[in-house]
């Protein structure tokens, strides 16, 4: 009686710290279900390299790990970790690759909560690895405990990890590169919608509804588009906004209205899946040739007059179209694949 006593503790005991989340509706091509269970602690070595003992929470593909001395409820942790799992199954899916193994928890990527990194959130370019400074941790928790909202920072530091192509597309000197941290401006936004998640207050309690925020990133193309003095040099050359943000915000804009006119989750994945395959750009003028030439793949039409005439960008001989024209008389080409 005393040995089938201590089983059914042991039993109960795994049932606490191992729970199954089905996946919210209209979360698009990830898993089906997710397991998460809570492990012993281990020692984690830190970006920066101090080491922290700290508790993971192991989900199919992502593993968070959590200070102990902290009180966690397992059911916000598994909404967490699910959230996480199915955010990174969607980059997965959309650009074909996953990012070089740097840290892993049982071949796990890692969301390590810590007390000192680089940021508010770092993250090994092209690889695992991502960790949130304590405040930014505590904020995402409390976010979904009290609201059931999520905070973006997780989200978008996967866009680093899934970063691949500064090759094809990073914009050498003299520009300011907007490209890299663009994707992770961007697809932050796609991961979160694909995992079903409503985003919380940016950049955090008390700021801007994450709808409204959303809204002003993907209007800044817009505002380009209505002032025709804004150009090429004093905007994402620059890494400037010709709103507001920055120039990897005005990055991800224009890259959302793509995606707004050309198929959506189409248009996305047919751009990264297949931006491996263009030469090493050696140039802005040719950096932008592959821009172009990816969005033309990716949306099946000739985009070259948005580019060139409608944006004033850098033409392949390096001259610009100035001053640029009405965005009206230069419309964007109608169709998709």
């Amino acid at each position: 009686m005393r040995s089938m006593k201590t089983v059914a503790q042991l039993i109960l005991a795994a049932l606490a710290f191992s729970l199954v989340v089905a996946v919210p509706a209209g979360a698009a091509e990830i898993t089906a279900s997710c397991t998460v269970t809570k492990l012993s602690p281990v020692l984690y070595t830190a970006i920066d390299g101090h080491t922290e003992t700290l508790t993971p929470w192991q989900g199919p593909k992502v593993a968070v790990l959590v200070e102990p001395g902290v009180r966690r409820t397992a059911a916000v942790m598994t909404k967490m970790v699910c959230a996480l799992n199915r955010a990174y199954t969607y980059y997965q899916n959309t650009v074909g690759r996953s990012p070089a193994p740097a840290k892993t928890l049982n071949g796990r990527d890692t969301v390590a909560e810590v007390t000192t990194t680089c940021g508010a959130g770092c993250t090994y370019i092209g690889a695992t690895g991502t960790e949130l400074q304590t405040t930014t941790f505590d904020n995402f928790y409390d976010e979904i405990a009290c609201c059931n909202q999520y905070d973006q920072t997780p989200f978008y530091e996967f866009g680093r990890s899934f970063w691949f192509w500064s090759g094809q597309l990073q914009l050498p000197s003299p520009c300011t590169d907007p490209v890299v941290t663009g994707f992770a401006v961007w697809m932050r936004f796609r991961a979160m919608s694909a995992a079903g998640v409503a985003g919380a207050p940016f950049p955090g309690p008390g700021g801007t509804p994450f709808s409204t925020f959303k809204a002003q990133v993907q209007g800044l193309e817009g505002i380009y588009d209505s002032n025709t003095s804004d150009t090429f040099a004093g905007t994402l050359c620059a890494g400037q906004s010709p709103g507001m943000y920055s120039g990897t915000d005005f990055w991800a804009s224009i890259m959302m209205k793509f995606a707004s006119l050309y198929g959506g989750q189409q248009f996305t994945r047919r751009f990264w899946r297949h931006l491996s395959s263009l030469p090493t750009a050696t140039s802005v003028p040719t950096a932008i040739t592959n821009w172009l030439n990816e969005a033309d793949y990716a949306s099946c039409v000739d985009l070259s007059s948005v580019f060139y005439q409608r944006w004033g960008f850098p033409q392949p001989d390096g001259t610009v179209v100035d001053p640029r024209p009405v965005a009206s008389t230069v419309p964007f080409p109608a169709g998709h694949c």
